[in-house]
């Protein structure tokens, strides 16, 4: 994992022309206990590059993909 980070780390901040931390320090693990809950979490995935300003929707993101079941409202 930690070499995962570092590459990411390394190569979002080429493209955003920085230097320095980017991101948390550490991984969380997450116990997903019901439909309910793993639809909160694959929507806070889905937002996360409109949240950090990357893209305006997050159908717009090269990398992004959903099934219909989980469109973010």
């Amino acid at each position: 994992m930690g070499s995962i980070k570092k590459f990411s780390a390394r190569k979002a901040n080429e493209f955003l022309n920085r230097k320095g931390a980017f991101g948390q320090s550490e991984s969380f693990d997450r116990l997903v206990r019901d439909e309910k809950e793993l639809y909160f979490v694959i929507k806070y995935v889905l937002l996360n590059p409109v949240t950090a300003g990357l893209v305006a929707d997050h159908k717009d993101g090269s990398h992004t993909y959903y099934l219909p079941e989980f469109e973010v409202i």
